[in-house]
């Protein structure tokens, strides 16, 4: 068997040092100065190191969130990275934070077609405050394929921005239909902020006569309590990869397809009592020096040789 990997990865706000200059970006971490970043950049790099040491390659496709520029992405596929045979796709949203989702991609093995950004206003009386879906047409194996990379608006603030949330899932719904009617292969991932059993991204799966379309793998991991980061105590699975199963096997002769969140003891906090938590840069004002807040999730696709 051989397999193609695709992965998204909610980097934890990764953003350029923070400069003296008012023309810098403004990171609101406390000290996030040049070591700091560049330490960031190594423990990322080395997370797809890690990834290809497991999995004996290196993910094709990779969806990121919580890119704070440009900049922090051209770092991380320099020459010494083992991405640096990578693509970036990357345009700045209009977020509070200042930060956007950003899709990188091997150019041996994809052929950028197009893309654009999504935004869906939900008060037009308001200036636009949340992430842009990123969506890309490929040519694989010269066969189109659509890849989606969202951030939906977080749950803080006992989740007050739920219904803008669910507008934006509402919206993305109607675009993933008239894609569903053309009979095309759907890729669609990122960081949710709701867990894979949620009502309105169950309703994500299914088409306008109720046919369902688009499969879900992390509603299993969930229950069987596999989380991709947690909040407070709790573990949640809102890194999520969902895909049009049977026509990706028909399309592009996959026989097989798996998913897996990837929570390797590399990237877990080292001490006991939290040991199954990812090893973060920060929490709160406190530097911890690690990866991210979040596991990266994986999507295994499984063909034959003779196919």
């Amino acid at each position: 068997m051989s397999e193609e990997l695709l992965t998204f990865y909610n980097v934890e706000n990764f953003y350029p040092p923070d400069q003296d200059s008012t023309e810098s970006y403004h990171s609101g971490l406390y000290n996030w100065d040049n070591y700091k970043y560049n330490l960031k950049v190594r423990k990322i790099s080395n997370v797809f190191r890690f990834i290809e040491e497991d999995f004996g390659q290196l993910p094709s496709i990779i969806g990121l969130a919580e890119i704070g520029a440009r900049s922090v992405l051209e770092d991380l596929t320099n020459e010494n990275s083992p991405l640096n045979n990578y693509k970036i796709i990357y345009e700045p949203s209009k977020d509070s934070r200042n930060l956007s989702v950003a899709l990188l991609f091997d150019k041996e093995k994809f052929t950028l077609l197009k893309y654009q950004t999504l935004q869906f206003q939900w008060d037009k009386d308001k200036e636009f405050d949340t992430r842009d879906i990123l969506q890309a047409e490929f040519s694989y194996q010269e066969k189109k394929l659509h890849i989606f990379v969202l951030h939906l608006p977080s749950k803080r603030n006992q989740d007050e921005k739920k219904e803008k949330r669910n507008f934006i899932i509402g919206k993305l719904k109607e675009i993933l239909q008239k894609l569903f009617d053309k009979g095309e292969a759907i890729v669609l991932m990122g960081d949710f902020n709701e867990n894979p059993d949620n009502e309105v991204v169950q309703e994500l799966l299914f088409d306008k006569d109720g046919e369902q379309i688009l499969n879900n793998p992390f509603e299993t991991l969930y229950k069987q309590n596999q989380f991709s980061t947690y909040h407070g105590k709790k573990g949640v699975c809102f890194d999520q990869i969902l895909f049009t199963e049977k026509i990706l096997k028909e399309k592009f002769t996959f026989k097989n397809i798996e998913a897996q969140i990837y929570n390797s003891p590399r990237l877990r906090n080292k001490d006991n009592k939290n040991s199954n938590y990812p090893s973060r840069t920060y929490s709160g004002s406190r530097y911890l020096s690690g990866y991210s807040d979040h596991f990266p999730v994986i999507l295994k696709l499984f063909r034959n040789h003779e196919s």
